[in-house]
């Protein structure tokens, strides 16, 4: 229920949700309004986040990018 209180707002064409666990249907509904592609294969929410990372993974690749340094991604976060 916590995404229709943030992460819906950006949620549109070309995002992907990936639901983990049980999900209230009328939730993935919401997302899929927005024209987002709701996934969500119903596995165990820790075998569901090994596909995530692996495909996360693989597109990143795919991309040219690389997913062990993240573009604007720091260490740390140091505050003036």
């Amino acid at each position: 229920m916590e995404f229709r209180h943030g992460p819906i707002s950006v949620t549109g064409p070309g995002s992907v949700v990936w639901a983990l666990g049980d999900v209230d249907r009328a939730v993935l509904e919401d997302a899929a309004a927005t024209g987002a592609t709701v996934l969500g294969g119903g596995r165990d929410p820790m075998a569901e986040l090994i596909v995530i990372q692996r495909t996360a993974v693989a597109l990143a690749d795919a991309r040219g990018l690389d997913p062990d340094h993240p573009r604007n991604l720091t260490r740390s976060v140091v505050l003036s």
